[in-house]
């Protein structure tokens, strides 16, 4: 089975500060389109806004992160966070790449062989190939089962996607709404259901309703995925 590794990247927290401190969220939040600070320090906002270019604030930044790692506050944060993320992970594991290969018809062989976690002070939880963010607010079964099925659909059905007409951003926002399915497939492994974004909240449901006719059918998840992108063509994302 494939593991996860967890970690802290303080290159990549710098980032993710600064992306949370300027960027808007792309598929919308119910609280609206500002990501929340979570844990990180309250003048850090301050400090990016009055900055004079991206260098500037990401230098600024830095030295606040770099001492702000230094507290015992923060050091524990990662580790008691990291260790119940890494227990909760366990006990779900299997079963979960197991269902998510049968969901994706994808062999697990494929998947990656590791997945590498990083803990960030931030409520908004980037991801990229192989390796995802997590953080103290969001209960990690959930955070990780939505963002290694990210990984695995787009490094199978990327390409066929955006052959069937999709634009990369719709490409995108597809596969935000079909984590609806982990509330199919997985409702009993998650601590919540996946509740989504704000943009897809309309869209979800019968997409999960496609995703259910297709269960019973038996048929290639393509069938299934055909019938999506002709959805998603049709719909528009600001």
């Amino acid at each position: 089975m494939p593991n996860i590794i967890f970690g802290f990247d303080e290159n990549w927290e710098l980032q993710n500060w600064y992306d949370t401190c300027t960027k808007e969220a792309t598929y919308g939040l119910s609280s609206g389109n500002k990501w929340g600070l979570g844990n990180i320090p309250p003048d850090v906002p301050k400090i990016i806004a009055k900055a004079k270019s991206t260098e500037d604030a990401l230098n600024k930044a830095k030295i606040i992160l770099v001492e702000f790692l230094k507290t015992s506050e923060a050091s524990h944060q990662i580790q008691e966070t990291s260790e119940r993320a890494q227990k909760r992970w366990n006990k779900i594991a299997s079963e979960y790449f197991l269902r998510l290969s049968k969901m994706l018809d994808v062999p697990i062989k494929d998947f990656e062989k590791k997945y590498y976690a990083f803990f960030t002070f931030s409520r908004r939880c980037p991801f990229s190939k192989g390796k995802f963010m997590f953080n103290q607010f969001n209960d990690f079964s959930n955070n990780a089962a939505h963002e290694i099925m990210h990984i695995e659909f787009l490094k199978k059905y990327e390409q066929y996607c955006l052959k069937g007409g999709l634009s990369e951003l719709q490409v995108s926002h597809l596969k935000e709404i079909l984590t609806a399915l982990l509330n199919e497939d997985m409702g009993d492994l998650l601590y919540h259901p996946d509740y989504g974004y704000e943009k897809h909240r309309k869209i979800r449901p019968r997409i999960l309703e496609l995703y259910r006719e297709h269960k019973k059918s038996d048929k290639s998840f393509t069938i299934f995925l055909d019938k999506t992108i002709d959805i998603v063509k049709n719909l528009r994302f600001e």
